[in-house]
């Protein structure tokens, strides 16, 4: 797409912060995550975008620990929005992509990092396929293993089995639950894709409209695809797209209010795209917030745990998954 097109480019962002026009535009939300986010813009300049121009954003939610300074300091050609509160992730992601126009828009997590050719590999097959929306890829977890980053619309009837919870302990609940977010080993056309590592087109946001503010955190992914799906956009899965990520850098900061955060806009999300079963989205809210209050009470007894603990940077060394090209990115002794 040339300069003059993606000018043209107007609802997305009308009126831009930042000067020009783009063809990728990476936005990456940050809070309190300074080391990963370090790590997240090194990879970018150690694997930038090369068939066309590029710009990211650092979206940054009134962090403490120095992550602002930071990025001026070490990364000029980044540009930075400082809050002056935690405006949560939806928000955080709109006012990323709102600031700068760009014909394609990659939401990134400040605690992840991009591998080899990924940025190349989802804009060469959005721009191939004028009827992808949205595309993401394999997330490698950087304790070893692969994140779930291909998503089940949530229903009534499989609640239970789509994100690990107090019943996944079961073993027959918990093989559901496996087989429901299994990755796809080969390219898929999916319901939804992971909000921490997703493509997104800006004639297909112009359509759709951005991430809904009300999800404070979580659930805004789920949506934002399910709105894509019913306005005839393809979601694309692409495995040979990768990245590495820290599972919980930010939210295992707090996980009791994360994890508040995830039950209620789970709520929200029923509410929104089932408004007419309003006595079983009371009777949802009820159990949603019964089961939080078994996850805190188990917590605090026995340590109960979904993801673990966040790991340390040594253990990121210790237990980094095995390719090569996953070890490449980790580098800790960069400065």
């Amino acid at each position: 797409m040339t300069g003059k097109e993606i000018q043209n480019l107007t609802l997305v962002a009308p009126e831009p912060k930042f000067t020009g026009s783009f063809d990728l535009a990476i936005v990456v939300v940050n809070y309190k995550t300074k080391f990963h986010l370090k790590r997240c813009l090194k990879s970018i300049e150690k694997y930038p975008f090369s068939f066309g121009n590029s710009v990211t954003v650092v979206v940054d939610n009134f962090s403490d620990d120095g992550s602002v300074e930071m990025v001026a300091e070490e990364f000029p050609t980044v540009k930075i929005i400082p809050n002056k509160s935690n405006r949560g992730f939806a928000k955080g992601c709109n006012q990323g992509i709102q600031s700068v126009r760009a014909e394609f828009y990659l939401l990134l997590n400040s605690d992840a990092a991009v591998l080899e050719d990924a940025l190349d590999i989802l804009v060469k097959y959005m721009r191939q396929n004028p009827d992808v929306g949205a595309s993401g890829g394999l997330i490698y977890i950087d304790k070893g293993g692969i994140q779930p980053s291909t998503l089940v619309f949530p229903k009534y009837s499989n609640l239970i089995f789509s994100r690990r919870n107090i019943f996944t302990k079961i073993p027959r609940i918990k093989k559901k639950m496996q087989e429901l977010r299994k990755v796809p080993e080969h390219m898929k056309d999916v319901p939804a894709l992971a909000g921490g590592f997703i493509m997104m087109r800006n004639k297909a946001l112009s359509e759709v409209g951005l991430l809904d503010e009300r999800f404070f955190m979580y659930l805004e992914d789920m949506d934002i695809c399910k709105r894509l799906h019913e306005a005839n956009w393809r979601v694309v899965f692409i495995p040979e797209a990768k990245i590495i990520h820290t599972w919980g850098a930010s939210s295992n900061q707090n996980k009791e209010k994360s994890f508040f955060f995830h039950h209620i806009s789970m709520y929200k999300y029923f509410q929104k795209h089932f408004p007419l079963v309003l006595p079983l989205n009371i009777a949802l809210l009820i159990g949603l917030l019964t089961h939080y209050s078994a996850w805190f009470i188990l917590g605090k007894v026995n340590g109960f745990s979904f993801n673990g603990d966040s790991p340390t940077f040594q253990d990121l060394n210790e237990k980094i998954a095995k390719p090569k090209e996953v070890k490449d990115v980790l580098d800790r002794k960069s400065k």
